[in-house]
């Protein structure tokens, strides 16, 4: 009998038995699709991801700077923190969000009670400038995006202390719960009416009861391209926040007025 078949066959045999199949994600919607994968495994989708361009007119806005008003009077804007939420994604009419989602402890009354929400809660600040909103998979070409300004009725009565820990709606150091019966702080400013050191500052809060139930958003194209993060950006321009308020009375609710009157010109959307 010849050895060679003999010799091939127990080649092959150690080929087959050594080989080990590669893990990989084989689903090209991922954004770690891997076309060399033996095995499927481990797919990771694609992130919502919010950019939030802030300026003064065309400065980069920084935490604790002077900026002039209109009539070139300086005051500081030492912080500016907001709550977004909510997000809308519409394609050929039909509604789209993140897929997150997370159990909260609200209250109700003078109990409490678990509820499911999307967790699409963003607590925006100076930084970080970018901002993951959760996993969106649906792709292709989105004519309308929006969101909420602030937060739904219903998360208002999550209770901070039982959030998870860096959560946007758990515990701030600034304070940014206001109790059971005001809720979260929507938009937070904490400024000085002047340059001068001596002065100290106001911390300027706008509650639900203060804005309502605002949305920001825009008409237009914006494209998800598949197996890819889909990136949106939100410009906020903080002269046209404060534009027309006079710092020189220290009238803090004429000042609210006149802020809450320049947020639709505040915000604008696009990728």
């Amino acid at each position: 009998m010849s050895r060679l078949p003999l010799c091939c066959s127990l080649f092959a045999l150690c080929l087959t038995a050594c080989f080990e199949p590669k893990e990989g994600c084989l689903d090209i919607a991922a954004t770690n699709f891997d076309a060399g994968a033996d095995k499927d495994c481990c797919c990771e989708y694609p992130k919502l991801v919010l950019t939030v361009n802030q300026v003064y007119d065309t400065l980069l806005f920084r935490n604790d700077s002077l900026y002039p008003d209109e009539t070139g009077h300086l005051f500081r804007i030492k912080s500016v923190a907001f709550y977004l939420s909510d997000f809308q994604l519409f394609q050929n009419g039909d509604l789209f969000r993140v897929s997150d989602t997370l159990t909260f402890v609200t209250l109700m009354g003078t109990d409490t009670s678990s509820q499911l929400f999307t967790n699409d809660f963003q607590l925006v600040r100076r930084t970080p400038v970018d901002y993951v909103v959760g996993t969106f998979r649906q792709d292709g070409n989105f004519e309308e995006v929006n969101f909420r300004f602030g937060l739904s009725p219903e998360a208002q009565k999550v209770v901070p202390t039982k959030a998870p820990a860096n959560h946007p709606l758990s515990a701030q150091t600034d304070s940014l719960w206001r109790g059971q019966s005001a809720g979260f702080v929507f938009l937070q400013a904490v400024v000085v009416r002047d340059s001068m050191a001596a002065t100290q500052p106001d911390t300027i809060r706008f509650l639900q009861s203060d804005l309502g139930q605002p949305r920001i958003g825009a008409m237009g194209l914006f494209v998800h391209p598949t197996g890819y993060d889909f990136p949106l950006t939100l410009k906020v321009d903080y002269k046209k926040m404060f534009e027309g308020v006079n710092w020189t009375t220290h009238d803090i609710q004429a000042w609210k007025n006149t802020i809450v009157a320049n947020l639709p010109s505040t915000f604008s959307v696009s990728q």
